[in-house]
């Protein structure tokens, strides 16, 4: 009985020693040595070095950027777009279809020349919105006095979101229609419309009120899916750096002009009153609704004589021919009164066509016809930007101090501070060695410890005696992969933490997420590493040079091809290209002795036996 009460003893001593940090995991170890065990932190040395993205493959990303935004240290970033147009195969305009109109012979009144005329065209793309809602009282998140509480009271009216929710008042005002009677004492807010959204706007950065002008031209230049390089075999990549405008591959000018972007619901009111309901004014009831997005007026001459009338041509008959008849768009940015970049839900973009044709209107009687006319009717057709879309992403004008860092790491030269900034810099990490990465001294006496290793982390601190340097963009995240193969780390794929509360938060143990110091200042990210480095300690797995990049969305880890700045052709994680954010990082040899203790560091945390 005493054996068993001290082997029990012994295993919860154990346990507590190797716990003392919640977040440690055991490594493929047995507990029942009778050897004595130790539990410590080792800090292994660690080599960091710049480098930069020249030009990255830029077509197929999940989204666009378009804009411009600059930044004392990291430079200008400015996007625009190239994007051909799709449409469906041969499509109809009006009731029938031009062969139908055309084979008309009179047997069926109802098939007349349609003669469908624009009326007008919009081009439009969604911002991207947030509409969490956790405590599901009808009052999102961002507005929520408080977003688990479905009892909560944003409008302080004395109603509950949640009840002003049920009976279609609205919980972000007192006074939902306007009337002068607050909404716990109004016994009538029939003129609120409950069906109206507040939408908090996503992925809009710099000044949201800067005026500037969007300029949107033709496309004339082919962008061929296949690569005519190569036998057309393959698919062809379009990268960073091409510019379709520059090389004069425009004509058509369809939009022009300044723009003040609208972040509210777009709401359309019905055009004329229904007789029918007299009580009921239409004319002030909404029709449509669109969710907040840029919504610009296009020429419409140029859709009437390249699209609709061409109803049934060849050049309509798939989606192959009509981008060999119409190759894209061009969209550019200028004249900015202030800095503003957006990130663009291209997915739902569309040139909406809206036109009139004549319909034959029977009356509902077939066989009468005395009282049958004809009569003008509307509709619409969506031109969608589908196929291959391209960002020309410029950047220019950085800090001279990134050049020499990167010509010294070039050299070997490990750096006192390192950029990270989206589509444009990043770091080489080498992990025990500055050059020899396997069988060096230090890997080697690490394989020859007896040691089990809970938990390795590698930390990165955020440099704050530049903290003047940036401003609000801080990157959320960053990401660590393998360098040469621009794979994720086996610690990432091993990760099955999902966050649906926010975007970008998941993997939360591999993280890499920005942490914050208790002056709620940015301080640090922290990558774990356990299985990575103990198949390089215990499974003599190579030490290969590590990657780091912004990690704006790391779902979007995908392989992209990207230049470095000695122009080698190299495999790039997608999600380091998807926003123009950066930020300066302590190095793994500062010259500076304060920052010596926040120096890029491994730590492995072992218990010895």
């Amino acid at each position: 009985m005493q054996l068993k009460f001290y082997f029990i003893y012994c295993i919860t001593a154990i346990l507590y020693l190797t716990s003392c940090n919640p977040e440690y995991h055991s490594v493929g170890s047995s507990f029942f040595s009778t050897e004595t065990f130790y539990s410590e932190i080792y800090r292994a040395p660690v080599f960091v070095f710049q480098d930069q993205v020249k030009s990255v493959q830029s077509d197929g990303l999940p989204s666009v950027q378009l804009g411009k935004i600059n930044h004392s240290f990291f430079g200008e970033s400015s996007a625009s777009i190239t994007a051909q147009l799709a449409i469906s195969n041969n499509p109809i305009f009006g009731n029938y279809s031009q062969e139908q109109e055309d084979l008309a012979d009179g047997t069926e009144p109802s098939i007349i020349q349609e003669n469908e005329r624009v009326t007008s065209v919009f081009f439009e793309v969604p911002f991207y919105n947030n509409q969490n809602d956790f405590d599901q009282d009808g009052v999102i998140d961002y507005l929520d006095i408080d977003p688990k509480d479905p009892d909560s009271d944003s409008d302080s009216d004395g109603l509950s979101d949640f009840s002003e929710n049920a009976v279609g008042t609205n919980p972000l005002s007192n006074d939902s229609d306007n009337d002068g009677i607050l909404d716990n004492e109004d016994t009538d807010s029939s003129s609120y419309d409950p069906e109206n959204k507040v939408y908090e706007i996503d992925s809009v950065y710099g000044n949201k009120d800067s005026k500037f002008n969007i300029k949107i031209h033709e496309l004339t230049y082919y962008l061929n899916l296949l690569d005519p390089y190569n036998n057309f075999e393959t698919y062809q990549q379009f990268f960073s750096d091409a510019n379709y405008f520059d090389q004069g591959f425009y004509s058509t000018e369809f939009f022009n002009d300044e723009v003040v972007l609208n972040y509210e619901e777009l709401r359309y009111n019905y055009l004329e009153d229904i007789p029918e309901t007299e009580d009921i004014d239409e004319t002030t009831k909404v029709e449509f609704r669109y969710s907040p997005r840029i919504r610009l007026e296009l020429k419409p001459d140029y859709f009437q004589e390249n699209f609709i009338d061409l109803e049934g041509s060849t050049n309509l008959k798939n989606i192959a021919n009509f981008q060999q008849h119409i190759k894209g768009v061009i969209i550019q940015t200028t004249n900015f009164t202030d800095d503003i970049y957006l990130l663009l839900n291209f997915d739902n973009a569309a040139i909406k066509v809206n036109y009139e044709y004549d319909s034959y209107n029977d009356k509902g009687t077939t066989t009468d016809a005395s009282d049958d006319e004809i009569i003008r009717e509307s509709s619409s057709y969506d031109i969608t930007l589908g196929g291959i879309r391209i960002n020309n992403l410029n950047k220019s004008g950085h800090d001279p101090i990134i050049s020499l860092a990167i010509a010294e790491s070039n050299s070997g030269i490990p750096q006192e501070k390192i950029v990270i900034q989206g589509g444009q810099f990043f770091s080489r990490i080498n992990l025990f060695d500055a050059i020899t990465l396997n069988d060096n001294n230090e890997l080697l006496q690490l394989k020859n410890n007896n040691w089990l290793i809970n938990e390795a982390n590698l930390i990165f601190y955020i440099d704050k005696n530049q903290q003047s340097y940036y401003d609000a963009y801080v990157p959320e995240r960053l990401y660590l992969y393998n360098l040469d193969s621009g794979e994720p780390i086996n610690d990432f794929i091993i990760d099955n933490t999902i966050n649906t509360r926010a975007t970008n938060a998941g993997k939360e143990i591999f993280s890499g997420l920005l942490e914050y110091d208790s002056n709620d200042i940015p301080w640090r990210y922290k990558f774990r590493i356990t299985d990575h480095i103990n198949k390089i300690i215990r499974k003599d797995s190579l030490n290969q040079s590590l990657g780091l990049v912004s990690g704006a969305n790391v779902s979007y880890n995908n392989l992209i091809k990207a230049y470095n700045s000695k122009d080698e052709k190299i495999k790039f994680p997608a999600t380091g290209v998807l926003n123009p954010f950066g930020v300066v990082l302590i190095g793994s040899h500062p010259l500076e002795s304060s920052l010596e203790d926040k120096k890029a560091e491994l730590e492995i945390y072992y218990t010895k036996y």
